[in-house]
């Protein structure tokens, strides 16, 4: 990622957007995340209001759909909002167009649980910062924060972006309340031992 995306989510837009247009979406494994499913074993399933940022196609949002949940996906990218309601549609399955960084009024403490999987490693790190701060505005008062961090990509340059543990802590940790983390047993074979699995409390 380069040029235009630090300028903020226009650059974004074009970048993801020309992706999904030409069909080079190599992170798109044709199903949900494997870590999910490990956190649903081991406590259970999120219910409620459940916002997810960056869903691409949709197999996060359409799997917590099935669990129960009330999903709502946002993503900045026109061209994947459109493959996720045809390729994962479900009845409490809805799919925007918008930007996780500039969240629209209405959306703002309505969430029960924002489920972070590849949104925010698709961003440059300058946008962090406006990343957590959004995910705070999103989250009820005692609400949920589950994310799977990509701790370890193969590539350096980005994206995706990987996190070390002590900015983790920097944009999360002073917002919410840790509650577990792990490295994930359950992982797509190429990150493997490289996500780390953590589960936040909005006090």
């Amino acid at each position: 990622m380069n040029g235009d995306t630090e300028a903020g989510p226009g650059g974004l837009f074009a970048f993801w957007e020309s992706r999904w247009r030409s069909g080079h979406i190599p992170w798109d494994h044709g199903r949900y995340a494997p870590p999910f499913a490990e956190f649903v074993e081991r406590e259970g399933a999120p219910g409620g209001q459940v916002f997810i940022p960056g869903p691409g196609s949709g197999h996060d949002v359409r799997y917590f759909a099935e669990l129960g949940a009330v999903v709502t996906g946002l993503d900045i990218a026109p061209s994947a909002v459109a493959a996720a309601r045809e390729r994962n549609p479900h009845p409490d399955a809805v799919y925007r167009v918008g930007s996780i960084l500039e969240p629209d009024p209405e959306l703002v403490g309505r969430f029960d649980w924002v489920i972070e999987h590849t949104c925010l490693c698709a961003l440059e790190p300058v946008h962090w910062e406006r990343y957590a701060a959004a995910v705070d505005r999103l989250l009820k008062p005692g609400a949920h924060y589950l994310a799977i961090f990509y701790r370890n990509p193969h590539d350096d340059e980005g994206p995706p972006f990987g996190i070390d543990a002590g900015t983790i802590e920097a944009l999360f940790g002073t917002r919410f309340r840790l509650l577990k983390s792990w490295v994930p047993r359950q992982s797509y074979a190429s990150r493997t031992g490289r996500e780390e699995l953590r589960w936040y409390l909005k006090p």
